[in-house]
């Protein structure tokens, strides 16, 4: 009995140790993937807008996974002091860039194996590849596709409402989609209904402004601008949905093995 509840214990211990060090090696490998992604798409798109802004009122874009504009930049209402520090461009600014999708990913990681641990724990999940694509697929529709219905991703030089009221809006939305599409899937029967008035609260008070998107006077300087604001809605949208299904697929195998490799602890333990 007492090398049972021993066993035990020393079980959750490497369990909890596997989900730590599997978070952070997920956090790495998709983080560095996501950055290279950015680069190619995302970075560019920013770039070009930032040119359109004023010279008295340069923004720095900082490209972190997932602010509360949801997207990888920073919106264009925040005008910079030029007298605070920002990274250089070129490799420094690029550094910067990996390193906070880096610690992003490895939060969101964490996140992720936690949930779909319990799930599996409950019987309500299997860890193969598949069911990780789909966990992946279900976070990016919370974190991403849901904020984004009432707040698209944003480039320099778009006018928005206060941030704070934005931030808030970001978080009550990501938890009540959270929360709705678990009820969807995990509740029984006619419960499930429950989940549809969770998934359509947040779009009854989205932040707005009121007025033009873009406020510069020149006409062909707003075309520019608009036309460079649908393509990063749509980078924004592809990249972001390759990270979340790397991150699920990650999650789904590193807790498959995890779980394989207790089965053989257990098999060579003493009886």
């Amino acid at each position: 009995m007492k090398y049972s509840v021993v066993n035990q214990k020393l079980k959750e211990i490497l369990m909890f140790r596997s989900l730590i060090f599997g978070a952070c090696l997920i956090g790495v490998i998709t983080g560095l993937l996501l950055t290279a992604v950015q680069s190619v798409g995302v970075t560019p798109t920013l770039l070009a807008a930032e040119q359109f802004e004023s010279s008295e009122a340069p923004a720095e874009v900082a490209h972190t996974h997932h602010n509360h504009t949801h997207g990888e930049g920073e919106s264009a209402d925040h005008h910079h002091d030029p007298d605070v520090w920002a990274p250089e461009e070129g490799t420094e600014r690029w550094l910067y860039t990996a390193l906070s999708n880096v610690l992003a990913a490895i939060g969101f990681s964490a996140i992720m194996l936690v949930v779909m641990n319990q799930l599996y724990v409950r019987g309500r999940l299997r860890l193969t590849p598949a069911h990780g694509l789909f966990i992946g697929a279900c976070s990016y529709l919370v974190v991403f596709v849901a904020p984004a219905i009432g707040l698209p991703p944003e480039i320099p030089g778009t006018a928005s409402p206060a941030l704070m009221s934005r931030q808030l809006w970001w978080v009550f939305a990501v938890l009540s989609v959270a929360i709705g599409l678990g009820v969807l899937f995990l509740a029984r029967r006619w419960k499930k209904v429950l989940a549809f008035p969770l998934l359509v609260l947040p779009y009854g008070f989205v932040p707005v402004h009121t007025g033009p998107l873009f406020e510069n006077p020149d006409a062909t300087v707003v075309a520019s601008l608009m036309a460079l604001h649908s393509d990063f809605i749509w980078i924004s949208a592809i990249t972001n949905l390759f990270f979340w299904l790397s991150v699920g697929l990650l999650c789904a195998l590193i807790l498959q093995r995890s779980y394989k490799t207790s089965q053989i602890g257990n098999e060579q333990a003493p009886a």
